[in-house]
């Protein structure tokens, strides 16, 4: 497992989590922001796609069914627009077919984090993302 990094060891992590499940967004939001990163819960794909292009964040954790544009239509647009180069997309879903994670991975995201994951997994996965390293497999 890599160590968990607080905010204060980068200069801004902003991870904006896209997640209409309240209940799981909210985690996910706890969980992190527990572990010092500043993040960012949008339960709507249309109103996080505009708050994205603002603020340009590091991260951004989207599920795949959203209501709007999908996760996967979410992450096309941020990782095919110059301007948002340097963010980063890592879906989340239920869904967890090899059909869905291809597809996911044709459209930019980084990693694919299969629900319902362990404060761990996200943890190491986020981790892993911002500090550019390959996130764990998860273990079956």
């Amino acid at each position: 497992m890599y160590p968990i990094l607080k905010a204060k060891d980068m200069d801004k992590t902003d991870i904006i989590v896209v997640d209409d499940d309240k209940l799981v967004g909210e985690l996910t939001r706890n969980v992190l922001e527990h572990s010092g990163f500043s993040v960012r819960l949008v339960p709507d794909s249309r109103n996080a796609l505009s708050l994205i292009g603002q603020t340009s964040p590091k991260l951004v954790i989207a599920d795949i069914m959203l209501p709007g544009i999908s996760g996967l239509e979410l992450c096309n647009r941020i990782t095919s627009d110059p301007a948002l180069a340097g963010v980063k997309v890592m879906i989340m879903s239920a869904k967890a077919f090899d059909t869905e994670i291809r597809r996911a991975r044709a459209f930019g995201a980084l990693h694919f984090l299969v629900k319902p994951f362990s404060k761990e997994e996200l943890l190491d996965a986020v981790n892993a993302l911002l500090c550019r390293r390959e996130p764990s497999p998860r273990a079956s």
